[in-house]
């Protein structure tokens, strides 16, 4: 049986980071292209179609931002999770894993 008394506290924040950029692009993006593809379904397409472009690229790249503004938080909880998980483990002594 092999311990695990302490977790790097760096790693753990930027798996935090790193997890919560990713489902946000991921979640963004698919909301984005149903909006685009819903949003030409509209009668006034034709008539503002420049307009239609800039907002679906100004759209696109509010989803990139919100993905890197979002890490922030994600790599607080995984700070936390990380100074938690070694305050508990020193008194506890840490999970126990059966490694073969």
């Amino acid at each position: 049986m092999k311990t695990i008394k302490s977790v790097n506290v760096g790693s753990f924040a930027l798996y935090g980071a790193v997890l919560v950029a990713f489902w946000t692009f991921v979640f963004g993006l698919t909301y984005w292209i149903l909006g685009w593809l819903f949003g030409a379904q509209s009668w006034w397409i034709d008539m503002n179609l420049g307009n239609w472009t800039a907002y679906t690229f100004q759209t696109f790249l509010t989803v990139i931002w919100r993905s890197l503004i979002n890490a922030i938080p994600g790599a607080l909880a995984g700070l936390l999770i990380a100074l938690v998980y070694n305050a508990v483990a020193g008194m506890m002594g840490g999970v126990k894993l059966n490694l073969e």
